[in-house]
């Protein structure tokens, strides 16, 4: 992840990897201090709770909640520390905050779809097991899936030791049990 930086003049503020200047303004963008982190606790532990809880809360109201209180915390470092910037643009950081709103809203949504997909694909998951796990063979007399399907070598080499006796013993029967020797 890149550094916490911020833009003097439209107030954009995140994570910037390779960007070293402000995509709104074209300014040089300035890295926000550890202290300012802390201070307005922004980009730090507690920011990033709010930020998973936003991907897991199923609730407008709650989701409403977590993104006004980050737009809340950024605006508090904004307007105490960069808006009495001769460069800043109130204009500019109105659209930036109506920008980073939306932003909120599309990541919260799009992970609200992730997560729908994946509980999707689990119930699906789950279901083939339960169908697969269903079609699983049972002793009748027991109930054990311990149980072996007769062979055709087998019924050969029965019939071969034990002549038709062997044959009719296996006739018709296409498992035995392994736990209660029964054949069905």
């Amino acid at each position: 992840m890149g550094k916490v930086m911020y833009c003097e003049k439209c107030g954009d503020i995140g994570y910037f990897l390779f960007r070293k200047k402000c995509k709104n303004c074209a300014i040089k963008l300035k890295v926000l201090p550890e202290t300012m982190k802390e201070k307005y606790n922004i980009f730090n532990d507690s920011w990033h709770s709010l930020f998973s809880e936003l991907r897991m809360l199923d609730t407008k109201e709650g989701e409403n909640r977590r993104i006004e209180e980050m737009l809340s915390r950024k605006n508090k470092f904004i307007m105490n520390e960069v808006a009495n910037n001769p460069l800043f643009s109130m204009e500019k950081y109105e659209k930036q905050v109506q920008h980073d709103k939306e932003s909120y809203y599309r990541f919260s949504q799009y992970h609200k779809n992730q997560i729908g997909e994946r509980q999707k694909k689990n119930l699906a998951r789950m279901q083939k097991e339960k169908d697969r796990e269903n079609c699983i063979p049972k002793c009748p007399i027991c109930g054990s899936t311990n149980i072996q399907k007769i062979t055709v070598g087998s019924r050969i080499v029965k019939t071969a030791a034990f002549g038709v006796v062997g044959a009719v013993d296996d006739a018709g029967k296409v498992y035995h049990c392994d736990n209660c020797g029964s054949k069905f």
